[in-house]
């Protein structure tokens, strides 16, 4: 029942706002071209409730900022193959910079099923952490989106390899961890506690429980919202 509760909130957001995400559904819906930015209107604020936040912000996800007393927790739930998450990646980077010591940022896996290398991609992101490369092997696969993202499973396992290559990785080591049941299952849990969360789309960001708007990915919406979050 409190999943239907929170689907049903969900479901209302979107009718309200014009969100600038990929969506989850194959419905049809545009979602994949991030061209143009949506209207916002005012809406009812959703919140995830307190027994379903270790789905949220579990102890191992990717952490791009972990200070030792955060004053908040802003969660990014990305897909690789996703024109708009690679906007947000940079995005994040400037929260980084300038909340990194106030902000714990976490990274969770939302490979949408429509998108047939975002799993793919998401394992390489994860098999980079391995190396301490996260961030690096994420901006790389977000760089060189257009070139990974149509080509068959065994081109893109040869195009993170060169990614990692570039990077300095240890290759043998990533592809290893790249076709690992652990970094495979690391990816399933991801895409299984967004689901259950039943959130719309990618990019998806939680700021501590609340699922925040997003009518653009800008940096300056994201701002105001961590600002009004933190104490003064």
């Amino acid at each position: 029942m409190r999943k239907s509760i929170l689907a049903l909130l969900i479901a209302g957001l979107l009718a309200v706002v014009g969100l600038v995400s990929c969506t989850a559904s194959n419905s049809g819906q545009s979602g994949d071209t991030a061209t143009a930015e949506a209207s916002a209107s005012p809406s009812a604020e959703v919140t995830v409730p307190a027994d379903r936040m270790d789905q949220v912000a579990p102890s191992d996800a990717q952490a791009i900022t972990d200070p030792a007393n955060p004053e908040a927790t802003l969660v990014l739930f990305t897909d690789y193959q996703c024109p708009y998450c690679a906007q947000m990646d940079s995005v994040i980077q400037e929260v980084k910079d300038n909340y990194g010591d106030r902000v714990r940022i976490l990274v969770r896996n939302y490979p949408l099923p429509k998108h047939a290398n975002a799993a793919p991609a998401a394992q390489a992101a994860e098999a980079a952490a391995e190396q301490g490369a996260f961030e690096e092997m994420s901006a790389s696969i977000f760089e060189h989106q257009q070139d990974w993202k149509t080509l068959s499973a065994e081109e893109a396992e040869d195009a993170f390899v060169s990614y990692a290559e570039d990077l300095g990785l240890d290759t043998e080591k990533f592809r290893t961890d790249y076709s690992s049941e652990e970094i495979r299952n690391r990816v399933n849990k991801d895409l299984q506690d967004s689901q259950d969360l039943q959130l719309p789309g990618t990019p998806s960001l939680i700021l501590d429980n609340r699922i925040l708007e997003l009518d653009a990915v800008d940096y300056g919406a994201i701002q105001e919202q961590l600002d009004a979050a933190l104490p003064n």
